[in-house]
């Protein structure tokens, strides 16, 4: 899977297209706490993940300043790190050089792809895998799901969060999973929104890795949505997961454009702490 102009250069021809995906996603991990200001999302849930816990900036460049500003009250209230999800298709493009020149860093580089769904489907197949699909969460999907994310230091409490918040978006939502006999040993999800199905919460047992577990959720993903009448997907994968931009390329997608986070610690006395 190829990849997009770097975040923060001036936007490719098909901005214009790419960027309902970013509010495609942003609905499809939905945050405990929204405040809408401009269009720009401010949005919080107990430090359980970044994009549920970052302001989505839609356009709105004329009030750059005054909604930065906003959204460090936003986060200093909380006692934590002011974080904007930076894109290349919605974002202003003054926004990434101004956050650099506050202070900012950027972190975990992400692509956002899409594909057709009848191309994934062809392009991928279950192998020695039985899958299943439900319209709501199990609590083995959610254990194997939850393992991954636990291995990088997610609390119970966190668990508690993302399952209650981000895993029951207002828009139609299916779970897959691989199954080895009656262990669920790799997990996905699909948010259904206005012609899309957004993939996420791809995860895999380690060990049941490299055998196709991941690619078997894919087809079933894929599938789902064909049955369900959509025809286009997307995704978004960290530009530095190597094995799932392989996977993800061979399935059929093509990036269509990328974003970073930029935080900042919080702001005391004029100082970062």
């Amino acid at each position: 899977m190829s990849a997009p102009r770097p975040v923060g250069a001036p936007p490719p021809d098909r901005r214009a297209a790419a960027a309902p995906l970013d509010l495609r996603m942003a609905n499809a991990w939905p945050a405990v706490e929204v405040e809408d200001h401009a269009g720009w999302r401010f949005r919080w849930s107990d430090g359980v993940t970044r994009r549920a816990c970052s302001v989505l900036a839609i356009r709105a460049d004329e009030q750059l300043v005054e909604l930065v500003a906003l959204a460090e009250a936003f986060y200093a209230r909380r006692g934590a790190a002011t974080t904007v999800q930076v894109s290349t298709a919605s974002a202003p493009a003054a926004l990434a050089p101004f956050l650099q020149q506050r202070g900012y860093t950027a972190e975990a580089r992400t692509f956002v792809a899409r594909a057709a769904s009848d191309r994934v489907a062809a392009a991928t197949e279950p192998g020695e895998w039985t899958t299943t699909i439900e319209d709501h969460i199990t609590d083995a999907w959610f254990a194997t799901y939850w393992s991954v994310e636990s291995a990088r230091g997610r609390s119970d409490h966190q668990a508690d969060v993302c399952r209650e918040s981000m895993l029951a978006p207002a828009y139609p939502a299916r779970f897959v999973a691989a199954r080895a006999g009656d262990e669920v040993v790799a997990s996905g999800q699909i948010v259904i929104e206005d012609g899309w199905a957004g993939i996420q919460c791809m995860a895999t047992r380690s060990a049941a890795r490299r055998r196709g577990a991941a690619t078997a959720v894919l087809h079933r993903l894929a599938c789902e949505a064909l049955a369900a009448g959509v025809a286009n997907l997307y995704l978004a994968v960290v530009a530095d997961n190597a094995a799932a931009c392989v996977l993800y390329g061979a399935a059929g997608f093509t990036a269509t454009h990328e974003y970073c986070y930029y935080a900042r610690p919080p702001v005391e006395g004029g100082r970062a702490r």
